[in-house]
């Protein structure tokens, strides 16, 4: 058999693929990524008596007992007509499918995450799943995006990928940690500012995302390597002649 050298062109796409990082896993938002918005944080800051420029989760206002009780009852409101993100599910069904690890990291609650996983999620669980409610820091303190980096025992956290749909929270705690970035762009980033804080990616669904996280990361999926070792029949000769080569005459 002849063997050929690899061309300019395959050289070049085999050391654009080695320089990609390894994507090891995604973390998600959930308010507004993987659930549709139906919090009106408006309405919330002004019930509570909170100044919007304000944060509402800082550690001033959850001592504050009626801004947190104004918290919870739109939470809760929220919970009852809580809906699944368009593109989420297959998005979430292509990560599992490629070995991808995936994760959460919200702002809301626990009891709102319990709710997520029980009612709307059929995927594997996010794990972690950390909520407002745990030890970390609120975003967008990198503490917990870095906790779940070394959980998943990065080389680094360029192998790791934080979705979200606010510029402020979500794409500066992922750039914070030193992650890449996704801003799922569904109109949100105009109320803050119009920019999208220098994420590496933007989408306006979660479905076009797959396709952009496969062309800026390696995979150690074992669907691709299934078929690269996947045997193949050999081709037909396409004229007389190579039928005779083949044949050995």
């Amino acid at each position: 058999m002849l063997l050929r050298a690899p061309t300019s062109a395959q050289r070049a796409l085999a050391t654009m693929a080695e320089t990609k990082p390894l994507l090891r896993g995604v973390v998600f938002d959930m308010d507004g990524t993987l659930t549709v918005p139906n919090l009106d944080f408006g309405e919330m800051y002004r019930r509570a008596g909170v100044p919007r420029g304000e944060d509402i989760l800082a550690t001033r206002w959850r001592a504050d007992e009626t801004a947190c009780r104004v918290v919870e009852e739109m939470e809760a409101e929220g919970r009852r007509t809580l809906a699944l993100m368009p593109g989420a599910a297959e998005l979430a069904a292509w990560l599992e499918a490629h070995g991808v690890q995936s994760a959460l990291v919200t702002r809301n609650s626990d009891a709102t995450v319990a709710h997520f996983h029980k009612s709307l999620w059929r995927g594997a669980p996010l794990s972690p799943a950390i909520s407002r409610d745990a030890a970390w820091p609120s975003k967008p303190d990198p503490a917990a995006l870095l906790h779940i980096g070394e959980l998943w025992r990065v080389g680094s956290m360029e192998e790791v990928c934080m979705v979200g749909d606010s510029p402020s929270n979500d794409v500066s705690f992922g750039r914070a940690a030193g992650a890449a970035t996704a801003l799922l762009d569904t109109g949100r980033r105009l109320s803050e500012g119009g920019e999208t804080n220098g994420a590496d990616l933007v989408v306006s669904n979660l479905a076009q995302l797959a396709a952009l996280l496969f062309g800026s990361f390696r995979l150690a999926s074992p669907l691709l390597e299934s078929s690269l070792h996947a045997k193949r029949p050999p081709p037909s000769p396409a004229t007389a002649a190579a039928a005779a080569a083949a044949a050995g005459d």
